[in-house]
């Protein structure tokens, strides 16, 4: 059970964090979630006005937490070691974050047409790879853990 731990310990030491700082993991979440929501209303606020479509706020933020826990490193690391084994199925890994914004957007904003929805999903896609992380790390500095 330790080398267990161990792995999945060395696996998150990328991301400062294991399973012996649940309160980082937890707060690391929270953040990421709030911050993420915020990043996510913005856009789908413009969007949804640009294509005059009315949208509930709150979606976003759960669109954000479903994301950040799907992207929880044990989570990914089990759906692509899974992947691996089914002979093509792998090569939808390299698509596999996109799809899931892709599905994941249309579930919150099922009012959205289509085009809202994957233009949200890029743009999601990209800003929680790019500006999200460094917008959770400046809040993070506020926090006194």
């Amino acid at each position: 059970m330790a080398d267990a731990l161990t792995g999945l310990n060395d696996f998150l030491g990328n991301l400062q964090l294991d399973f012996g700082n649940p309160i980082g993991m937890a707060t690391n979440l929270i953040l990421s979630t709030i911050v993420g929501g915020i990043v996510i209303l913005i856009v789908v606020e413009i969007l949804a006005k640009k294509f005059s479509e009315e949208v509930n706020p709150m979606h976003a933020f759960l669109l954000a937490l479903c994301i950040n826990i799907i992207n929880l490193p044990i989570i990914m690391g089990l759906l692509y070691s899974f992947l691996s084994y089914i002979p093509l199925l792998g090569l939808i890994a390299g698509f596999l974050p996109i799809i899931i914004w892709i599905v994941l957007t249309k579930l919150f904003f099922r009012d959205l047409s289509i085009l809202p929805v994957l233009i949200i999903a890029v743009l999601g896609y990209l800003l929680s790879i790019f500006l999200i992380p460094m917008l959770v790390n400046i809040v993070a500095g506020y926090i006194p853990l």
